[in-house]
């Protein structure tokens, strides 16, 4: 964005209320929630979810079994999904990691660009029908009381629905920003002079509470607080891969990628200090997600290890055996092997 972009949308932000211009004559304006509003709307929303739920109406997940049944939606798709979350973040890395090598980087953005889209594609195919269940219903509820009741006149006070109704504010009032904006108003100027300038008090900035803060000041004071942290880190990455969206998003998927190998490998150390010498460590899981994390404590070769295991197991059940003897595993073949020419070539 030009710097008068940058100004401008910055001073809608600051502004706080949101400026719907009806026609030359008339400027209405959606305002904050106040602490008691939010109250009030959370009262709406309960009261609203409550009421479709007792009515039989659908909870989320109770929609998405019957779009499975249905045929609209399927594991496949709820596989794609996170197969495709995956992707996007090993091609954030990849664009970090040959930031200095342009046609691998833009090569790699373009392949981004393509998952993003079909990422998008599944999730609004998952969230066609989310306007339907409790949670849909109930969310409606809240934004049509919340419109009601924090749009005014420029005075202060309230609109009377005359010129426009509360369908036609809705569509008016969504946010004009995407995140590529929030994030480069947030790392430059001018809000950078007066978010310092300020001695980083939001408050101050803003002029209210931090509990009455608009979403558009929410949203940029949570990418600002990003930049503020990843400007104190101990190896900060240079202004330009700061300044590239992907390539920042690859840095930081990477400093979570070390932060969890490293508390890993903490675990593993553990382990291995109760089970010394211990050629293998068994673990009972009780969840899924435990048997996730327990399987990242496998080094590369341990990860082939079992992967073949599982394979060899796969076969005997095919062929109908009751299973496969430990020592007849090919890994542990050779371990025992290898200790036997140890054995005897010391000898």
């Amino acid at each position: 964005m030009e710097l008068y972009e940058r100004e401008f949308f910055l001073s809608e932000i600051l502004f706080g209320s949101k400026m719907i211009e009806i026609n030359e004559d008339l400027v209405i304006y959606v305002n904050p929630l106040t602490i008691e509003q939010n109250l009030h709307a959370q009262r709406i929303f309960k009261k609203a979810y409550d009421e479709a739920l007792f009515s039989g109406v659908f909870t989320r997940n109770e929609m998405l079994e019957l779009m499975k049944e249905q045929e609209i939606w399927s594991e496949e798709q709820e596989g794609a999904l996170a197969k495709n979350n995956k992707i996007i973040e090993d091609l954030k890395v990849r664009i970090h990691d040959n930031f200095l090598v342009a046609t691998k980087r833009e090569q790699t953005r373009t392949e981004l660009r393509d998952i993003e889209r079909d990422q998008i594609s599944l999730l609004e195919k998952k969230h066609a029908h989310d306007h339907l269940d409790c949670q849909g219903i109930a969310t409606y509820a809240r934004l049509n009381w919340v419109i009601e009741n924090t749009t005014t006149y420029k005075d202060g006070k309230p609109y009377l629905f005359d010129e426009i109704d509360i369908t036609g504010i809705l569509k008016r009032k969504g946010d004009n920003l995407e995140i590529s904006q929030y994030r480069e108003i947030a790392r430059t100027t001018p809000w950078r002079a007066l978010w310092n300038n300020s001695g980083q008090d939001p408050e101050k900035i803003f002029q209210r509470s931090v509990f009455e803060f608009s979403d558009e000041q929410d949203s940029l004071l949570g990418w600002t607080r990003l930049y503020d942290n990843i400007a104190e880190a101990y190896e900060s990455p240079s202004e330009q891969v700061i300044e590239d969206d992907d390539a920042l998003d690859g840095w930081l998927i990477k400093q979570r990628q070390e932060k969890e190998k490293e508390q890993s490998k903490q675990r593993l150390d553990g382990l291995e200090g109760t089970h010394g010498g211990a050629d293998e460590i068994f673990i009972m899981s009780r969840s899924k997600e435990e048997t996730e994390e327990i399987n990242k404590l496998n080094d590369p070769h341990g990860k082939y290890v079992k992967a073949s295991r599982v394979k060899i197991l796969e076969k005997a059940k095919e062929d109908g055996k009751a299973g496969v003897k430990y020592e007849n595993f090919p890994d542990v073949r050779q371990r025992i092997m290898n200790q036997a020419n140890e054995k005897y070539g010391q000898k």
